[in-house]
């Protein structure tokens, strides 16, 4: 089984270019990365020394970052993430097995702590539950989470 995904070094280079300004949104973080490569260093895909290469690139470009704004951590129930994989169809992730994405599941849980313990700052979180499937097709519920985002940012329209 090849690895589902792959930690890309653009991603740093967007984040560093994301803490200077203020207008940036991203989907991903750094952060996320790390949880990827430790969790592909217990599962054998890193050996020690790539894993520690990995770690000082990290540490060195984590200096140089500010922490963000607000921190949006989706969350969903494993049950209903595999049935949207199921749904998707997409041949790799469904190749990908269970235990894979359970494993990834269970190294995100706890994100928040890690996050924090990372950046050494408190950080605001916003916890988004997307469990219900119905909820991009319900203009009450995502109306209410733009109006939610858009109190931490008084300064845009």
């Amino acid at each position: 089984m090849g690895i589902p995904h792959a930690i890309e070094l653009p991603r740093f280079a967007q984040y560093l270019c994301a803490s200077e300004e203020n207008n940036y949104i991203l989907d991903r973080s750094i952060f996320g990365d790390k949880v990827y490569a430790m969790m592909y260093y217990r599962d054998g895909y890193f050996r020690d020394s790539q894993l520690g290469c990995y770690l000082t690139l990290y540490d060195s470009l984590l200096r140089y970052v500010k922490p963000p704004k607000l921190f949006i951590l989706v969350r969903c129930s494993f049950d209903e993430i595999m049935r949207r994989i199921k749904d998707r169809g997409r041949q790799d992730e469904i190749d990908a097995g269970v235990d894979y994405w359970r494993g990834l599941y269970d190294a995100y849980m706890p994100f928040m702590d890690f996050v924090k313990s990372e950046l050494h700052h408190d950080i605001t979180f916003y916890e988004l539950e997307l469990s219900n499937p119905e909820f991009i097709n319900t203009p009450s519920l995502v109306d209410s989470f733009i109006g939610d985002v858009k109190k931490f940012f008084p300064e845009r329209p």
